[in-house]
C-alpha cells in the first residue's frame, strides 16, 4: 500500500475470489488473446514479469529475462507485449487488482456491524498476510511505487487504486462515527504502508507480528478516543467500544 493520492477521482473495477488466481484477471489485460491456451499464457508471462520485478527490480526487467522466468520462447513475449512498457504496465495492472481484492476481502471479514477492536484486528490479519503470504508482491509494489514517479500512466493507475482502499475504508470508518472519515481512511492507511517498509527488508518473526498487532491496536484506539471527544455533549455515544 506504497502510493500516495490526491483528489482526483477515478473508478477501478476488481473482481474478487477467494484465491486471486489468473483466472479472473485477463479482461484487465491490454490485447487479450481470444484463447483459453492464448490467456493462459500471457497470465503466466504477466506473473513472471511480477516475480521478475520483486527479485530484481524493474531496472532488471527485460523480455528476455521474463521469457526465462516463464518459461517460454523470447518470441511469445514479444507477440503478447510490444515491449517492456506494455509489459511493466500490465504487471502493475495485475499487482492492482490481485490487491485491490486482497483488500476488499479483508475488509468483508470485518463484518457488516464491526467494533474498533474488530477493525485493528483484521488491520493487522492483512499486514501480516501481505508481509509473508504475498510478500513478492510488496517488494514488486514498493518497486512500482518509485517507477510511478517517472511514469505518468503508473500514477494515474496508483491514484485510481488508492481512491478505492480509502473509499472501502472510509464505509467501515462511517459505521464506527467516525466523524472524518476520509482523513482516519488516510491516516490508517498510510501507517499500513509504514510497517511494510520498516518489515521487508527482513522477514517477518512472531515478535514482529505482536509490534503490528499492538501499533494498529493503539492507532485505532486512539482515533476512538478522538472520535468521542469529538460528540457533541449529550449525544448517545454509538461507538463500538474495543475490548
Amino acid at each position: 500500500m506504497a502510493f500516495g493520492c490526491d483528489d482526483r477521482v477515478y473508478v477501478w473495477r476488481v473482481t474478487i475470489t477467494e484465491n486471486n488466481g489468473g483466472a479472473d484477471l485477463p479482461d484487465v489485460l491490454s490485447k487479450t488473446p481470444p484463447s483459453r491456451r492464448g490467456i493462459a499464457k500471457k497470465n503466466a508471462i504477466v506473473d513472471a514479469a511480477l516475480h521478475v520485478v520483486s527479485e530484481v527490480g524493474i531496472a532488471g526487467l527485460s523480455m528476455r529475462v521474463v521469457a526465462a522466468q516463464a518459461g517460454i520462447p523470447l518470441g511469445a513475449v514479444g507477440y503478447y507485449f510490444e515491449g517492456k512498457d506494455d509489459l511493466i504496465q500490465a504487471a502493475f495492472d495485475r499487482h492492482i487488482q490481485r490487491e485491490t481484492a486482497r483488500v476488499t476481502l479483508a475488509i468483508a471479514r470485518i463484518g457488516g456491524s464491526p467494533s474498533v477492536a474488530d477493525l485493528s484486528d483484521r488491520l493487522a490479519d492483512f499486514v501480516i498476510d501481505g508481509l509473508t503470504n504475498t510478500r513478492f508482491q510488496l517488494l514488486a509494489e514498493y518497486e512500482f511505487t518509485i517507477e510511478a514517479v517517472r511514469r505518468p500512466a503508473l500514477a494515474q493507475a496508483a491514484a485510481a487504486w488508492q481512491a478505492t482502499l480509502n473509499t472501502q475504508l472510509q464505509a467501515v470508518l462511517e459505521t464506527l462515527n467516525s466523524p472524518s472519515p476520509r482523513t482516519d481512511a488516510r491516516l490508517i492507511l498510510a501507517v499500513l504502508a509504514g510497517l511494510e517498509v520498516d518489515q521487508l527488508p527482513q522477514e517477518l518473526q512472531p515478535a514482529d507480528a505482536r509490534t503490528i498487532r499492538d501499533v494498529l491496536r493503539r492507532l485505532v484506539q486512539s482515533l476512538e478516543t478522538s472520535w468521542i471527544a469529538a460528540e457533541p455533549t449529550g449525544r448517545t455515544k454509538t461507538t463500538k467500544r474495543s475490548s
